[in-house]
This record gives structure tokens, C-alpha cells and sequence, in this order.
């Protein structure tokens, strides 16, 4: 192929491959955008069902403290039992109307617990203003939130129709344990969540996947009130996104780019087969008109020694019948190959038609020093076309007659009850190993100079092949030491 015509394909190939993987690399960047965008979605929308666990739960301790501080009266003893018998209450408080501490009481005397809580509890004291506000619209119950000693604490408070504050703070402990109880199992989580508090520590965590040190995140989300400075976390591993398109980009690269080599060849082909096309057959046309000129002249030849050498008559007249059998094997040859024909089957003896064929070509042999070997072990009458097998046989033996001048050949038939062998063997100088099936071609010659001596279309062992298969065999050529070796193959 010329370099210009070799860049212009390379072009052809290279140039829209490009193009296309600049805009397939783009669209996998932003398809992996999306997906990452949409997995983030829907890891977000899973932490948002078990904010709604947490918040249903949180909702029914809601309920149960609104009903708990329906108390009758504010007796210490009374409010104390009261906390025993409920593990979800830490502690107690009342509030009268004008801020003073009911209980625990102002004077006195505490148990251990009722201290612990005044210590604990000095930011409710600070901030009980926010209980006694009384624009429209504010509210009568709701959660109160302070952070003390190891950080979280919370209570729940009502106004009663007094405008005494009635209060209850959580047991947290009891509060983390069921939230915990009330997370879905690590089995139903594909990566690992994280419930951690207004720090940033985990409180509880679960899940098969293990976060290193410095993964971030892939969805976040705030708990509702009152947990609201709690957050949940969802980890996931996301390789897999980048992998998966990376390994879709190039394979759809790859077949594009089969595809349009496959087009640059096939534009190559198209572009190239008339030119090939016309040069075969100025070449076939060259070949054949040489091929018919020498017959004729020898035919020509030997006709005007024969007008004027009556006493050799014999001799030249067996010159003029071989070539003009060879003439009549090339027209032959050359109709076959414009137009193949339909075989026309009849019942015959291969041997005798071999014997025929030998006999036919004995004085083209003899002028060339050739003996012929004929063993014949295919009496029995089969179906096939004498005329095909006669052109099959005289393309062989024609070669013989161009390539192995001197030489003797050797022919042998072998039947069986499904097949029938015939073998043509030379000791000429062979058919090297690189051109054992390319002369089987059209066209194909050894040496296409018309000057070596040995002339010839290339079309011979073409039509002797396609003849065998019509017959259901075929023409091979065997391995031999020296010479060629042929084997036709007609099926019974």
C-alpha cells in the first residue's frame, strides 16, 4: 500500500476513534456523576427511614412522659416512688408559677440522686424563662436539651393549667438502648451507618463495611428533635462505579474501532478490486493468447512437414493430433473457468478412463523424456463424468509435461465402496512449502515470466479442484520428498 493511501486509512480510523473516546470519556464522567449523585439519594433516603424509627420511638417516650406528669399532687415521697417504678425517668422537677423550685424541694433534705441533679441540672435553672413564656402561640409542653459533664442530657417538660412546670428527665441510657433495639440489623446495611452525637463521636455503629481513617461519608442526616445535633452517617465503598464504566468505555471503543478498520479495509478493497480486477485479466488475456499462439504454430509446423515428408507421415501426424489436444484442453480450461457447467454423471471405469487420458498425452510426454507409471486398481463401474475427470487428469499431467521434463511420473488408482483415489506423482523440483495452497488460486503461477519457459494461466489446478468437489471429493496436494504429489478424491 502507497504511504499516502496507508495515512489517509490510519486517518480514516484514528480520527473519528478519537472524537469518540473524548466524548465517551466525558459521558462516563458525567453518567458517573450521576450515578454517584444517585446512590448518595438513595443511601440518603435509607438514613431518613431510620430517622423516622428514631423519631416514632422518641414520639411514644413523648406520650408516656405526657401521661406520667399527670400528677395529682407534689409530694417528695410520692414523686420519689414515682422515679423508682419507672426506669425511662432519671429525675423529677416542678416548677411553680413564679419560678420556685417545688421539688426537688428548695429546703431540703435530698437524696444522693435529687444532688446529683441539682449539680447536673444548674442550665435548666438559668434558662427556665423559656418555660414560662406567654406570647400567643407558645408552647405548653416540649423537649429541653443541655450539655453536662460527659455531654448529652435531656428532659421533657409540660405547663399545667396552674402554670406550674411539671419536668422529667431522660434516663439516656435506657433512651440509647432502645434506639439501638430499634435499628435495623447489620445484614439489611450493604456498607456501615454511624449514629454520632453533637461531637462527632459514634455512639453506636454497624454494618460489614469497615471506613479507613480518612474515608468521608458518601450521605449524611441530622436526627430529628430533640436529637437533632446527633447525626447519621452512611459509609459505602463506590469503586466499583468508576471500574464498571472505565471497562464499558473501552469496550465499546475497542469494537468502534474494529468497526471502522473493518471499513477502512473494505473502502481499501473496494478501491483496489477493479484495478486488480482489470490487471488479471490483461494478464489472463497475455497468458492465454501465448498459450494458443504456440499450439497453433506447431500445429501449422507439422502440417507443412507433412505436405512435404509423406514417408515420416505417422510421427508428425501424432504431433499434430497432441497439440491439437493440448489446444482443445486450454479452450477447455478457459470456457470452464468463464462458465462453469453442470456434471452430467454416467456409469464408467475410472482405470479406463485414466488409461485413455495417459494414452492421449503419451506423445507430448515422450518429446519431453517422460515415462508413464500407470497402476490401475479401479475396475468397478461407478457414477461420475468422464469429461471432468479427463480435464481434471490432463491439468495434471500438463503441469507434468511444463515441470518435470525427463522425469518419469508415476499414476495410480485405489477404489473402496465409498471412494475412488487417483494419485499423479512427479520428480520434478516440487512446489515449495509457502505456495502449497496458494496454488490452488486463480491466476497463481510459480513464475509469472513468460520468458522462464513454462507458460500457463494459473487456472488449471483451480478448475481440476472445483471439478473433484462437484463430484463430492476433492484435489490435495500430498506430501513428497520429491517432486509434487497429487491425490483427486471422487466419492462413490
Amino acid at each position: 500500500m502507497k504511504p499516502k493511501l496507508l495515512i489517509i486509512y490510519l486517518l480514516l480510523v484514528l480520527v473519528p476513534l478519537a472524537l469518540l473516546a473524548g466524548l465517551g470519556v466525558r459521558m462516563a464522567h458525567d453518567e458517573q456523576t450521576m450515578m454517584r449523585q444517585r446512590f448518595r439519594e438513595i443511601l440518603t433516603d435509607q438514613l431518613r427511614e431510620i430517622d423516622a424509627t428514631i423519631a416514632g420511638l422518641v414520639a411514644a417516650r413523648e406520650r408516656d412522659l405526657q401521661q406520667t406528669l399527670e400528677l395529682p399532687d407534689f409530694d417528695p415521697s410520692r414523686l420519689r416512688e414515682l422515679i423508682r417504678d419507672n426506669p425511662f425517668i432519671r429525675q423529677l422537677f416542678v416548677l411553680d408559677k413564679t419560678g420556685q423550685r417545688l421539688y426537688p424541694p428548695a429546703a431540703g433534705p435530698y437524696t444522693t440522686a435529687e444532688r446529683d441533679f441539682l449539680e447536673r441540672a444548674g442550665q435548666i435553672w438559668k434558662d427556665q424563662q423559656q418555660f414560662y413564656r406567654n406570647s400567643e402561640g407558645a408552647a405548653d409542653h416540649g423537649w429541653y436539651v443541655w450539655f453536662w459533664g460527659n455531654g448529652f442530657n435531656l428532659a421533657y417538660w409540660r405547663r399545667d393549667a396552674a402554670g406550674n412546670i411539671r419536668g422529667a428527665e431522660v434516663e439516656r441510657t435506657r433512651l440509647m438502648a432502645d434506639i439501638i433495639a430499634a435499628l435495623p440489623e447489620a445484614e439489611s446495611i450493604g456498607g456501615r451507618i454511624t449514629l454520632a452525637d453533637s461531637a462527632g463521636n459514634p455512639v453506636y455503629q454497624w454494618g460489614a463495611h469497615t471506613p479507613s481513617p480518612t474515608e468521608l461519608p458518601q450521605a449524611t442526616l441530622p436526627l430529628a428533635t430533640p436529637l437533632n445535633t446527633w447525626h447519621l452517617a452512611y459509609y459505602a465503598p463506590v469503586t466499583g462505579f468508576g471500574q464498571s464504566l472505565r471497562s464499558s468505555l473501552f469496550i465499546g471503543l475497542a469494537g468502534i474501532a474494529l468497526a471502522l478498520t473493518l471499513l477502512a479495509i473494505y473502502f481499501y478493497r473496494e478501491n483496489t478490486r477493479q484495478l486488480r480486477e482489470a490487471t488479471q485479466r490483461v494478464s489472463f488475456v497475455n497468458q492465454v493468447s501465448h498459450e494458443l499462439k504456440t499450439p497453433l504454430t506447431n500445429i501449422r509446423l507439422y502440417a507443412e512437414l507433412l505436405e512435404k515428408d509423406l514417408p515420416e507421415t505417422n510421427r508428425h501426424v501424432g504431433i499434430i493430433v497432441a497439440e491439437s489436444q493440448r489446444l482443445s484442453r486450454l479452450i477447455a480450461n478457459v470456457l470452464r473457468f468463464a462458465r462453469p457447467r453442470t456434471l452430467h454423471k454416467t456409469a464408467g471405469t475410472v482405470d479406463e478412463t485414466v488409461r485413455s487420458v495417459i494414452e492421449d498425452f503419451t506423445p507430448a510426454l515422450a518429446a519431453k523424456d517422460i515415462v508413464v507409471n500407470f497402476t490401475g486398481n479401479a475396475p468397478r463401474p461407478v457414477e461420475f463424468d468422464a469429461d471432468a475427470l479427463e480435464q481434471i487428469l490432463g491439468n495434471l499431467l500438463s503441469n507434468v509435461e511444463k515441470y518435470a521434463p525427463g522425469k518419469p511420473v508415476t499414476v495410480t488408482t485405489v477404489q473402496t465402496d465409498r471412494e475412488t483415489l487417483i494419485t499423479v506423482t512427479d520428480g520434478g523440483p516440487g512446489i515449495p512449502a509457502g505456495q502449497r495452497d496458494d496454488i490452488f488460486k486463480p491466476f497463481y503461477r510459480l513464475s509469472n515470466k513468460l520468458s522462464d519457459g513454462v507458460t500457463g494461466t494459473g487456472i488449471g489446478l483451480t478448475i481440476a479442484r472445483d471439478l473433484a468437489r462437484q463430484h463430492g471429493g476433492d484435489l490435495v496436494l500430498l506430501p513428497a520428498d520429491v517432486g509434487a504429489s497429487f491425490q483427486v478424491k471422487l466419492t462413490a
